[in-house]
């Protein structure tokens, strides 16, 4: 069930990420397309004034029945009055392709009249190229007036050339750019806003089954704890009727030997469930703290008397560190040597002999102490290195895998963390950190 769950949520988190991202690319395409659909529209407008004027240009000659000097001395006004329309730079008017019949109004240097027919943007200039033709068909009292001029060929061929200013067009092409971005800009942010919400509401579903799942869980740990504990305490009360009437039979002696051996060797198994069953009732009882300023050093010279006949039958020496000058943390005094006779039992079964068991004392990271016992012994077996603070789970010979199950629940319930490494280069260490200083 924990591994479809736990495979669960990364899926779903792929899914939503990967529609996330999706729509961001689609929101990211649609802004493109329309701000490439602008530009095209602004250029678009520009283009339609331009075909406009040319168009005005063709329609002042082609209205005419002929290129007559009336049109002709008409033309520089008519250009004129487009020239002076927006954006317009320069208009010009070139006669059968001959550069030196133009007629033009505007700034000539702007004109570029090899650009061949049709439209043509360069930097911020627009230039529209035309052609056209006009028939000629002068009335008959032409040839006695203007002789010359009615004498043209029967067609007259004319290019206009419409200069045009970009600049505004551009600059309205750069504010729609920085409005798409900005839009673009805002809507990744509102879609990383809806979806950090989502994930928020997916994790605090998740965190919500999950709690009630760990309630249910507890509540049945605690109640198969309670009913544990009933029977162990029924268990010891027939037990120590039994060590009881051992213990006289002991006294008052037996007929042969091997009956008083087997009598001592009830009263040594009497004695040593009893043992199991109150480090049972320790770790199953829970642990509350009576929080008090106590003297660490003060209370590991305790422990070493106490444990002075362990260390000497292996030969063993306690160092300390840290400990040397008055340190007082805070901490509930028979838990914190509950912890550290645990931790130096531990150590004391591994330890070579003739070796060294440390005890230190030092500020953590966290601005707390932070306090080890380190060892020179194999360390923890690979295996059991994720499960070291569990329940029965042991490697020392005679241990019932509740001691260090003990300490964590002791550090637990001094909102202390726990954990274990391996030595330099062989050992183990067991440290305790975010113990407070009084």
């Amino acid at each position: 069930m924990q591994q479809v769950n736990q495979d669960r949520i990364p899926r779903a988190r792929i899914i939503g990420l990967s529609f996330v991202l999706v729509l961001w690319l689609m929101f990211a395409v649609w802004q493109r397309t329309e701000y490439v659909h602008q530009c095209a529209l602004i250029d678009g407008a520009l283009l339609s004034q331009a075909e406009a004027v040319s168009d005005a240009v063709g329609s002042s000659v082609q209205s005419h029945r002929w290129f007559s000097p009336f049109v002709q001395k008409q033309l520089p006004e008519t250009l004129g009055v487009l020239a002076r329309s927006k954006n317009v730079f320069a208009i010009a008017l070139v006669v059968n392709n001959n550069e030196e019949d133009v007629y033009l109004s505007g700034d000539r240097s702007l004109v570029d009249f090899a650009l061949p027919v049709g439209e043509h943007a360069q930097g911020d200039t627009l230039f529209f190229v035309r052609a056209f033709t006009v028939q000629n068909d002068p009335p008959a009292m032409a040839h006695n007036v203007f002789p010359e001029a009615a004498a043209r060929a029967a067609t007259d061929s004319f290019r206009s050339i419409v200069v045009l200013d970009r600049t505004a067009a551009r600059t309205q092409m750069q504010r729609e750019a920085r409005n798409r971005l900005l839009i673009f800009v805002m809507g990744t942010l509102l879609l990383l806003a809806a979806g950090s919400v989502w994930q928020s509401t997916v994790r605090l579903a998740q965190s919500e089954g999950t709690t009630r799942l760990l309630t249910a869980e507890t509540r049945h740990l605690r109640e198969l704890g309670q009913a544990a504990a009933g029977l162990a305490h029924e268990t010891r009360n027939p037990l120590g009727l039994i060590r009881g009437w051992t213990q006289r039979l002991v006294e008052a002696g037996l007929p042969s030997d091997d009956q008083q051996e087997q009598a001592e060797a009830v009263l040594e198994e009497c004695d040593r469930v009893t043992a199991r069953i109150n480090q049972f009732l320790a770790f199953a009882r829970q642990a509350e703290a009576s929080v008090q300023p106590v003297a660490v050093g003060e209370l590991l010279q305790e422990l070493q008397t106490l444990l002075q006949s362990d260390l000497d039958a292996r030969n063993l020496v306690l160092e300390t560190s840290g400990l040397n000058h008055p340190t007082t943390v805070l901490a509930d005094r028979d838990q914190l040597r509950q912890v550290l006779f645990n931790l130096l039992q531990n150590a004391i079964a591994f330890a070579p002999e003739g070796s060294s068991i440390a005890v230190s004392l030092s500020k953590s990271a966290r601005g707390m102490f932070r306090l080890e016992v380190s060892d020179q012994g194999p360390g923890a077996a690979d295996e059991i290195i994720d499960s070291l603070f569990e329940p029965y789970v042991t490697k020392r010979p005679g241990g019932t895998g509740l001691g260090l199950s003990i300490v964590r629940r002791i550090a637990v319930a001094h909102d202390w963390t726990v954990g274990y490494k391996s030595g330099n280069p062989a050992g183990a260490i067991f440290w305790i950190d975010g113990i407070r200083s009084a």
